[in-house]
């Protein structure tokens, strides 16, 4: 049973007032009554009240102090001022103690209950309003998945997945966010098998999406041949629900087209990145440029030190002339990111700048590793927000401002994004094998069917092996690899964090944004 709303009314003519106070009462609500400030400050010190009804015109202590004084009190109760006038001193004033509304006299019965309404039901009207709209969505994604989407129809549910990610962030409702998580959960495992069955078959036919080796061709070429300046801005494991929380601030400075693309396998940086800036899959970077693919585990240090050479090659098979060469830039600490900021002026004269920002990647790979961080992002809606702030005080934005200023064109977009594991799935493979743990690459490795996507013959999947008897495997889904005689120590220290490398909405569909100046 919902309880009662307590409001209290200071006014020295509530006689006057009677058959509203009834009105209220009748309405359901409980409704104490004072005849001056200081007793209205001295009950509201001693009892609960959710909503103050003052009137400004008192003797001795007028409305606009009695507010003060409440407020030094209570300074989450709700204050609606009753005034005779809307004298704009007044009512600065009157804000600037922070009343939550205002009425003007002659006041009816009818204003104070739409007052209330607006102050105490609406987040009831929306949240009611939001769970008729979420029952309709699920039935919606339930009618599409039995008639089993396309690449482009798994754009569009992960796009409207991820929107209820952002309103549920708003609505705060633990049993929604519930819903939605196991909803997400369930689609990720449809998107799954989707991806098991068609993945190989896109790497032969051009019926396709756009995936990560066309990225360049498709989006940046075609800025390049008709704008003086591009920058391409690739911010590394940048999701798209991570993305819609920073988009209103770029749309500030830009006109946007906003696509969706998708990552190749695994979604880590050594293959994902490469490909963008290759044209290639990596099995046709390690054939071709077999220098640049040494054999060694997901680091910066090592398969991504050559991305702008790859990036050159890759020009000039295009046969595109550029006049001064393109420019590229990898950005991993605040002072290479205030380097570029103070180069961004002489910046306005190339044709092509390419800007490769670390800083979300370093945060996951540090999350298994630092417990004060873990605690500081525990879930996605942390993420979100903390991605956010990392925009809004980062070098990014102030460069994202200068092209801008330039009139240039902006390529915004990411690598892969990542996903938050919660389950195990046990491996068994050679100790050789790569220490990632959301794919691996090594010797007869073997696992759980239902958990992984089994490559057996990794060159029909576009990736390099080192030795004949090498395969892959691919985690599905919330999971993570872990050997048998690890589990207890694995679970400890990846539970709950975000990784990437495996098949999810999450880690493959990544936002691809032409920005073009307003």
């Amino acid at each position: 049973m919902q309880r009662q709303l307590k409001i209290i009314w200071i006014d020295d003519e509530i006689d006057l007032l009677k058959s509203f106070v009834f009105f209220l009462t009748e309405k359901g609500y409980i409704v104490e009554t004072v005849l001056n400030g200081q007793d209205g400050v001295a009950i509201i010190e001693k009892e609960n009240f959710d909503l103050v009804l003052l009137d400004e015109m008192m003797p001795g202590l007028d409305g606009l102090s009695t507010l003060q004084e409440i407020k030094k009190i209570k300074p989450n109760i709700k204050v609606v001022m009753v005034t005779q006038n809307e004298e704009e001193g007044l009512m600065e004033k009157a804000i600037a103690y922070y009343i939550d509304d205002y009425l003007i006299k002659p006041i009816n019965p009818n204003q104070i209950i739409m007052t209330i309404k607006k102050l105490f039901k609406t987040n009831e009207i929306i949240f009611n309003k939001a769970g008729q709209d979420y029952t309709s969505f699920v039935n919606d994604i339930s009618h599409r998945l039995q008639n089993k989407p396309d690449w482009n129809e798994w754009i569009d549910i992960y796009k409207k997945i991820s929107k209820w990610d952002i309103l549920n962030d708003e609505l705060n409702d633990e049993f929604l966010k519930q819903t939605h998580f196991l909803q997400k959960r369930s689609c990720n495992s449809e998107f799954s098998s989707y991806i098991e069955n068609n993945y190989q078959n896109w790497l032969k036919n051009a019926d396709k999406p756009v995936l990560s080796f066309d990225l360049f061709s498709k989006y940046v070429v075609p800025e390049i041949e008709k704008t003086a300046t591009v920058y391409f801005v690739i911010i590394d494991c940048l999701r798209y629900d991570q993305y819609l929380y920073i988009e209103p601030f770029i749309r500030e400075l830009f006109d946007i087209d906003l696509n969706l693309y998708y990552s190749i396998l695994p979604t880590a940086t050594p293959y994902s990145r490469n490909s963008i800036f290759s044209g290639l899959l990596p099995v046709d970077i390690a054939k071709k440029f077999p220098s640049y693919w040494i054999n060694s585990d997901d680091t910066e240090s090592s398969r991504n030190r050559n991305e702008h050479q790859l990036l050159k090659e890759y020009i000039d098979y295009l046969g595109i002339d550029l006049n001064p060469p393109s420019k590229y830039t990898k950005i991993c600490d605040a002072e290479e990111g205030n380097s570029v900021i103070r180069k961004i002026a002489s910046y306005k004269k190339e044709r092509l700048v390419v800007l490769v920002y670390n800083f979300l990647d370093m945060i996951t790979h540090h999350l298994s590793k630092d417990q004060i961080l873990q605690a500081t992002i525990p879930d996605d809606q942390a993420f979100r927000n903390f991605t956010r702030h990392w925009f809004l005080h980062s070098s990014l934005y102030d460069t994202l401002k200068s092209i801008a200023a330039q009139g240039a064109t902006l390529i915004l977009s990411s690598d892969h994004g990542s996903i938050k594991v919660n389950r195990v799935s046990k491996v068994i493979g050679d100790k050789d094998a790569t220490s990632t743990i959301r794919y691996k690459q090594g010797r007869n490795l073997s696992c759980s069917d239902k958990h992984v996507l089994y490559i057996k013959n990794p060159n029909d999947f576009g990736l390099p092996i080192m030795n004949i008897t090498d395969n892959y495997i691919v985690a599905k889904d919330d999971y993570f690899f872990v050997y048998p005689n690890q589990i207890n120590q694995y679970q400890k220290q990846y539970v709950g964090t975000f990784q990437h490398g495996g098949i999810s909405m999450e880690e493959m569909l990544l936002p691809i944004a032409v920005c073009k100046p307003i």
